[in-house]
């Protein structure tokens, strides 16, 4: 990472930290800069002092100080020369590093429910998890892709419910429904859903019922074994469907099924120890003894909640895998219920202190306010994609680019009103965008038809092919920043900077036809450009096309 080198040469030579030298926000003035703020008693002394010592070398051309700001500009002879014949070499491998140093982390994500809708805050779930498990790979981790799905639980009781409210009743309705596509098996449960949440929340008779289902759901009555186990099975084929789509695949499937019995007993093992209290014929966790809040694991109809089957999943996932970490990507609405469960495992055994992590986002909103699939007002995943592909003559891979870029160029923690007509802006900061800029140096060096010269010689540059090395550089930072802040918005903004300075460069410098020498730079220059902005897309799990 040469301009890391940079920044400690710099660093070295001003007597202060490698990461008070920074991007200068004019190139006009220089590349990189120091605020030396704190360097001395007067800023401003301080910059032009440091100034007059620092001596032009073969790494820095010139150094002068503006006001308080100490400014540095490479010497790009060197410079772009060792940038691009280490991309040129690496290739892909560009930006990869060790610095996880193959720490194991199990980051799980997805988590959808059997029996409800995949909706468009799991698409941002889902992409976000998949885009952190390639950039932590990348940065040397060794990464367990896991996804915890809640095939039990009251929600499912609803939809069964609500399917009988349906009159799905004769045989003839049921053997129909059998004969459905699997879309239209997932419409229907997804009403019925619906239908039996409402009639949970205004019906006391009802309500009754549907708890009664629950605990015929979990003991695996016969009444109720057989439609439960199909319309899971259901589910988890429309689920994998949309896994496969998104070019995402688990190394475990979590189950809440496999978990609640473990749970419970965890549970009434630990309530001898007074880890946990009965309370109103259920138990608790005593969370207002640690400034939290208390919390019920076994309610008072004998069942245990999810904090419960969170506590088996987690003795389930070390026992397995035994990681240094292990990451929860689950929504913010969750933070005060995951700070209960790890107080409540780390009481149970210290070594699960600082093991669990939750890794929080933000919503995705509508204009009609919140998604509910209670209340049956979603946005689908698979309605969301299809209606994008349809605008974009059904090409799968643009579309698939226009909602992953929308999602993850905002910071993870940030609310996101999703609009289509950004998302496929072809000259906006968009998935599309990044896809063409790529398909477009892929034509140049198409039209050019011969083998790059790797030997070229690196004439004198223009200032934005300054820019476009500088640019190049900063890469494996991005990537590095990325993995340390677990948010891929980082890597996005660093895509679309190159995108926005190659396609003004493109604009003003004929490529192909420019004098021998330079052509034969500036094309080894943009085929540099396009290997690192196909691997930039890749870690946000997005494909490259090479025509558009």
């Amino acid at each position: 990472m040469f301009i890391t080198k940079i920044k400690k040469h710099i660093a070295k030579k001003a007597k202060c930290d490698y990461k008070q030298v920074e991007l200068s926000p004019n190139t006009k003035f220089g590349d990189l800069t120091i605020k030396c703020f704190g360097l001395g008693r007067n800023p401003d002394e301080s910059a032009k002092n440091l100034a007059n010592t620092i001596k032009p070398d073969k790494t820095i051309k010139s150094v002068n100080a503006i006001g308080p700001y100490l400014n540095f500009k490479i010497n790009y002879k060197n410079f772009s020369k060792n940038v691009l014949q280490e991309i040129f070499k690496k290739q892909k491998k560009y930006g990869k590093s060790d610095f996880g140093k193959a720490e194991k982390i199990i980051l799980e994500f997805a988590h959808p429910n059997t029996h409800k809708s995949f909706h468009i805050g799991h698409l941002r779930n889902i992409i976000t998890g998949e885009s952190l498990a390639r950039i932590l790979e990348n940065t040397g981790y060794k990464i367990i892709r896991a996804n915890y799905q809640g095939d039990v639980g009251l929600h499912i009781a609803k939809c069964l419910y609500g399917m009988e409210n349906l009159k799905l009743k004769s045989k003839s309705e049921k053997q129909q429904l059998k004969t459905k596509n699997l879309n239209e098996k997932i419409e229907f449960l997804s009403k019925a859903y619906v239908n039996g949440s409402r009639a949970y929340e205004v019906n006391k008779k009802a309500k009754t019922e549907i708890q009664e289902l629950n605990e015929k759901i979990y003991s695996q009555d016969k009444s109720v074994k057989k439609l439960y186990q199909q319309t899971r099975q259901w589910s988890l084929e429309y689920f994998n469907k949309i896994y496969k789509r998104l070019g995402v695949k688990f190394d475990r499937l979590y189950f809440e099924s496999e978990v609640f019995k473990q749970g419970k007993k965890i549970v009434l093992k630990n309530l001898k120890n007074n880890i946990f209290k009965k309370s109103q014929n259920a138990i608790i966790f005593q969370g207002e003894k640690y400034g939290l809040h208390n919390r019920v694991f076994i309610t008072s109809r004998k069942q245990a909640t999810y904090e419960a089957k969170d506590l088996a999943l987690a003795e389930l996932q070390i026992k397995e895998y035994n990681p240094s970490k292990i990451i929860h990507l689950v929504g913010p609405e969750q933070t005060e219920y995951f700070k209960v469960v790890f107080k409540a495992l780390e009481k149970i055994n210290p070594k699960f202190k600082n093991k669990e992590i939750h890794l929080s986002y933000g919503w995705v909103g509508l204009k009609s306010g919140k998604m509910s699939s209670r209340a049956g007002k979603v946005v689908l995943a698979e309605s969301l994609l299809d209606k994008i592909k349809t605008k974009l003559n059904n090409q799968e891979k643009i579309a698939q680019a226009a909602v992953k870029y929308s999602i993850l160029k905002n910071s993870r923690t940030k609310d996101i009103a999703f609009s289509i007509k950004e998302s496929i802006n072809l000259s906006g900061n968009s998935g599309p965008y990044l896809q063409y800029t790529y398909a477009r140096i892929q034509s140049i060096l198409k039209k050019h038809g011969k083998e790059l010269c790797k030997n070229t010689k690196f004439c004198v540059l223009t200032d934005t092919e300054q820019q476009l090395i500088l640019q190049l550089s900063l890469f494996p930072e991005a990537i590095l920043q990325s993995a340390k802040n677990f948010d891929s918005s980082e890597i996005a903004k660093y895509l679309y900077n190159l995108a926005k300075i190659f396609n003004d460069y493109y604009h003003k410098v004929p490529i192909l036809k420019s004098k021998k020498i330079e052509k034969e730079f500036r094309l080894v220059l943009i085929s540099v450009i396009s290997i690192v902005l196909k691997k930039g897309l890749y870690l946000l799990g997005i494909e490259t096309v090479d025509k558009m």
